[in-house]
């Protein structure tokens, strides 16, 4: 008997983490016009962001096709006694749920859990990483996913975004768009909502104003359980944020990894983001 954990590719997991952990990873797509990508398998980070900043339009996203989780989940089935729990990005940013859903339900849907992070991107790494965690302590599934669904609440993300453009351009602006207007010479702060749908949380004018905010904004949620450091093509300023959160939290261990392509095509290139999760009170 074994539990296996299964995730898509915007959980933003180190792959030296994944698989290690024997974490299972199936790929959201890409669509540059008439060419089609898996995402973090057919493109590098690098690639990637060269391809965004060189196109006038970004490309479209979608989610994996019930049939690709069909398979992953009959592979990690086949004997008896083996459970699957499968942890995704929220329901409000993608149809990635209702894709693992379909396919739970073809194979066998009392030992496939599949769970909504109603996060992304390391916030729902984190998930991963506590059912990892207690799969390995020997846990029950249902108890993993009981645990699971207790701890979006004290899941976030803080973000800084260099520009609003790839916000407009994806449609993912909503009422941020009410807030912070339209301007693209402003740098939005964001956040997630209780679902996982994007909110604004302020607005700078300078590029060393917004990382110092996202600072503040992060200490307002100690004390901290796990802590982590995402960007798009801002190599420099990621390592510097990574290193001053280490100085700040010496006992953690933060993880510092480049968003998806998914992900980068609606943040765009400068994105600089903390994903925290808050400790238990």
């Amino acid at each position: 008997m074994a539990i296996r954990i299964v995730t898509d590719s915007t959980c933003d997991l180190p792959e030296d983490v994944r698989r290690a952990a024997g974490v299972v990873t199936v790929p959201l797509r890409l669509h540059f016009q008439d060419e089609v990508f898996r995402d973090r398998v057919d493109l590098t980070d690098a690639e990637f962001v060269a391809r965004l900043t060189a196109g006038k339009v970004p490309p479209s996203t979608s989610q994996p096709p019930p049939g690709e989780f069909e398979a992953v989940y009959r592979d990690l089935l086949r004997d008896p006694g083996d459970e699957v729990i499968s942890v995704h990005i929220a329901a409000a940013l993608s149809g990635t749920i209702s894709s693992a859903s379909i396919a739970a339900g073809a194979v066998d849907a009392r030992r496939i859990h599949v769970v909504d992070s109603r996060s992304v991107s390391l916030g729902t790494g984190f998930l991963v990483l506590e059912a990892v965690e207690r799969a390995a302590r020997g846990e029950p599934a249902e108890q993993i996913v009981a645990f699971l669904e207790t701890m979006p609440p004290r899941v976030g993300i803080i973000a800084l975004l260099d520009t609003l453009r790839f916000l407009l351009l994806g449609g993912r602006i909503g009422k941020v768009r009410a807030m912070l207007g339209t301007a693209l010479s402003i740098k939005p702060l964001i956040a997630l909502g209780p679902d996982g749908s994007v909110v604004p949380v302020g607005r700078v004018r300078s590029r060393a104003a917004g990382i110092k905010r996202v600072t503040e904004l992060l200490a307002e949620h100690r004390p901290l359980a796990r802590c982590g450091v995402v960007y798009v093509g801002a190599d420099d300023d990621a390592v510097a944020l990574a290193e001053q959160t280490r100085r700040t939290y010496p006992d953690m261990d933060i993880l510092r990894q480049h968003a998806s392509p998914v992900l980068s095509t609606h943040a765009g290139p400068g994105t600089l983001a903390y994903c925290y999760l808050e400790a238990s009170r």
